[in-house]
C-alpha cells in the first residue's frame, strides 16, 4: 500500500515551497473554505499537506481527491440542515450532506493527491485522535460528528465525535510535516442572538422545566448549550491561533452566519474569497521568503506531541525542548516545558508517546 504522504506534492507557485492548510470547523460557516481554494487555485497556489477539522475536514478530503473548488461547490448545493431542529433527535451524517457520499465512499487517505490528516476525538478516552490513513468516508463522518446532533462513529474500537471539541483550528497538525509554511484559516462569526433568556417564552420554559421535563425546555436548553459551545470554540480558536502563529492568516468574518445556514452557501464563498484576496500580498510574501525552519525533504509526518497541553508540536517550531532518558520532549511554550520539569510524575504515564518520531498507521491518540 502506498504511503497516503508520499503523494506527489501540489504544483504551481507550491512546486519550490511545501505548503500546508489548516482549515477549521464551524458548520455552513466551514463552505467559506471553499472560496479559499477558489482563490488559491485561481493563483497557481496548490498546498502540499491539508490538515482539517470537522466542515473543514469535509471540505479538504473533497478537494484532495482532485475534485476543483468550483465543483465542490456545485456538490455543497445539496448540503442541508433541518430548519427546525428539535432536540432529542439524532441525524445522520448521510442527511446533512447526502452529495458528498459518492465522492468519498470509495477513496482511502492513501489514495489521495495531497496528503490530509484530521482531528477526531475519543468521546469515552478524552483523546484527541488523527486520522490520516484507511478509508476515507468514516474518518470524515467522524470529524464531523457534532455531539448531540450526529452519533458517535465507531472506528477502530473508539467511538469518536467532531475534532472541533478539542481542535477547532488544526494548526498544530498541519505543523506535522514540518512545512516551510501554514496557512490557516480562521473562521469569524457573530451569529444572531437566538437565546433570549429574559423572555416570555424562556421563563415559562424554566418554570416548566422546574415541575416536569417537557420539549419547550429541552429546547431552550440545547439553545443555551450550543450557544455556550459557540463561546467555548471562540476563545479555543483564539489560544490556537496565539499559541501555533501560522505563517499566514486568512480571517474570514461571516458576521451572522449560523452553523446551519446552508442555505448562504453563495454568500459564504463570496465572503471567503474576498478575505483571500485581502491575504494574498502577505502570501506571496511568505513564499517569496526564505524557509526559516528545517524541513523533511520527504514529507513524512512526524508526531511530536507536547506532555502537558498535548498539543502535536513541530520539533522546527517548538518554543523549548528538554531530553529525559535519552527521550526529546517538545513544547509549544516555556510555561509547558517548566511545568513538566517540576511535575514530571503527572505526565509519567504519558512518556511511551511522546517525543517520538511516528509514521501514523490509522488512528493515533494525541497523547
Amino acid at each position: 500500500m502506498i504511503d497516503a504522504l508520499e503523494a506527489t506534492p501540489g504544483r504551481g507557485e507550491t512546486d519550490e515551497r511545501s505548503v500546508a492548510l489548516a482549515l477549521g470547523g464551524g458548520g455552513a460557516r466551514g463552505l467559506a473554505h471553499l472560496g479559499v481554494l477558489e482563490v488559491l487555485e485561481t493563483e497557481g497556489i496548490r498546498p502540499t499537506f491539508l490538515a482539517g477539522t470537522s466542515i473543514g475536514g469535509l471540505v479538504g478530503a473533497l478537494w484532495a481527491s482532485a475534485i476543483p473548488a468550483a465543483e465542490i461547490i456545485a456538490i455543497a448545493r445539496g448540503f442541508r440542515f433541518p430548519r427546525r431542529f428539535v432536540p432529542g433527535r439524532v441525524l445522520s451524517w448521510e442527511q446533512i450532506f447526502p452529495t458528498a457520499v459518492p465522492r468519498l465512499e470509495r477513496w482511502a487517505f492513501e489514495d489521495l493527491g495531497t496528503p490530509l490528516v484530521v482531528s477526531a476525538v475519543d468521546l469515552l478516552a478524552g483523546e484527541e485522535v488523527m486520522l490520516h490513513t484507511g478509508p476515507l468516508l468514516p474518518a470524515i463522518r467522524a470529524t464531523c460528528a457534532v455531539p448531540g446532533v450526529l452519533p458517535p462513529e465507531p472506528l477502530g474500537g473508539r467511538r469518536l465525535v467532531d475534532g472541533g471539541v478539542m481542535n477547532v483550528l488544526p494548526v498544530d497538525l498541519a505543523w506535522s510535516w514540518e512545512p516551510e509554511i501554514v496557512i490557516a484559516v480562521n473562521i469569524i462569526a457573530s451569529p444572531r442572538q437566538t437565546v433570549r433568556l429574559d423572555s416570555r417564552y424562556a421563563r415559562i420554559a424554566t418554570a416548566l422545566g422546574r415541575i416536569v421535563p417537557n420539549p419547550m425546555t429541552a429546547h431552550l436548553a440545547y439553545e443555551i448549550a450550543m450557544r455556550a459551545v459557540e463561546v467555548a470554540l471562540d476563545r479555543q480558536r483564539a489560544l490556537a491561533i496565539a499559541m501555533t502563529g501560522p505563517e499566514v492568516l486568512i480571517d474570514v468574518d461571516l458576521g451572522d452566519v449560523s452553523i446551519g445556514d446552508f442555505h448562504r452557501l453563495d454568500e459564504v464563498v463570496e465572503i471567503g474569497r474576498r478575505a483571500t484576496r485581502v491575504a494574498l500580498p502577505r502570501l506571496h510574501a511568505a513564499l517569496a521568503a526564505p524557509p526559516c525552519i528545517a524541513t523533511h525533504a520527504d514529507g513524512r509526518f512526524t508526531l511530536h506531541i507536547d506532555p502537558v497541553c498535548r498539543m502535536a508540536i513541530s520539533p522546527g517550531r517548538a518554543r523549548a525542548q528538554c531530553e529525559r532518558d535519552g527521550v526529546t520532549y517538545y513544547f509549544c511554550s516555556i510555561n509547558c516545558r517548566d511545568s513538566f520539569e517540576r511535575h514530571q510524575d503527572r505526565y509519567g504515564a504519558m512518556r511511551p508517546a511522546c517525543g517520538s518520531e511516528s509514521s501514523l498507521g490509522g488512528a493515533q491518540s494525541g497523547h
